[in-house]
C-alpha cells in the first residue's frame, strides 16, 4: 500500500492459500498475519465464493505479466529486483492497454488513486508465528532462544508469534 500511495477500503479475497486458511463465504478463516495486516490498514475483506470466477477482480493476469518480466533473471538483492520491476512497470506494464477494459493501466490508476485512503503513520510490523511444544524443562524454543512457561504446561502445544525484525 505504501507503493500505491494509499489504502483501499475493501479487498476481495480470492481464497489464496497464503491468506485464507479455510474458505467460507460468510466466515473465512484467515492466516493470522494476513488478518492483522488488513486490520492494521483498516481494510474490510470480502471473500469470493469458491468456483465463482466472475466475482474476482481483474488483477490475476498481471501475475502472468510479472512472471514474464522476471523469467530467467536473477538478482543479487531484493532492492535490485524492485528497481528492475519499477522500470519495467513504468515502461511496459503501466503503458499497456488492459485487455478487458481497453484502457491504459496508468490512466485508470490515476483516476482511481484519489479514492485511496491515507496510510497509517506507522508501517505494519511483520511477525512470524507458529506452534511450539513445551519441553520437559518447561521451555519452548523460538529461533534458537528458549522461553520458560509456568509449571504445569509440559507437553502442551502453545501458539507463539515473534517480531521478525528482532530475530534476524
Amino acid at each position: 500500500f505504501r507503493r500505491l500511495g494509499g489504502v483501499v477500503q475493501v479487498v476481495v479475497l480470492d481464497n489464496l492459500r497464503e491468506g485464507v486458511l479455510a474458505a467460507d463465504i460468510y466466515d473465512p478463516v484467515l492466516n493470522p498475519l494476513y488478518r492483522d495486516v488488513l486490520a492494521h490498514y483498516g481494510i474490510v475483506a470480502l471473500p469470493c465464493r469458491v468456483g465463482d470466477p466472475d466475482r474476482k477482480g481483474k488483477v490475476e493476469s498481471a501475475i502472468g505479466h510479472t512472471q514474464t518480466a522476471l523469467k530467467g533473471l536473477r538478482f543479487e538483492t531484493l532492492e535490485e529486483a524492485q528497481a528492475y520491476l519499477d522500470r519495467w512497470e513504468e515502461r511496459w506494464a503501466d503503458t499497456r492497454i488492459h485487455g478487458t477494459t481497453k484502457r491504459q493501466v496508468a490512466a485508470m490508476f490515476a483516476e482511481e488513486k484519489p479514492a485511496l485512503l491515507v496510510l497509517p503513520l506507522e508501517p505494519f510490523r511483520y511477525y512470524a508465528y507458529g506452534e511450539r511444544t513445551v519441553h520437559l524443562d518447561g521451555a519452548i524454543e523460538v529461533e534458537g532462544a528458549y522461553y520458560h512457561l509456568p509449571p504445569g504446561w509440559l507437553g502442551r502445544q502453545v501458539a507463539v508469534q515473534w517480531d521478525l525484525l528482532r530475530v534476524r
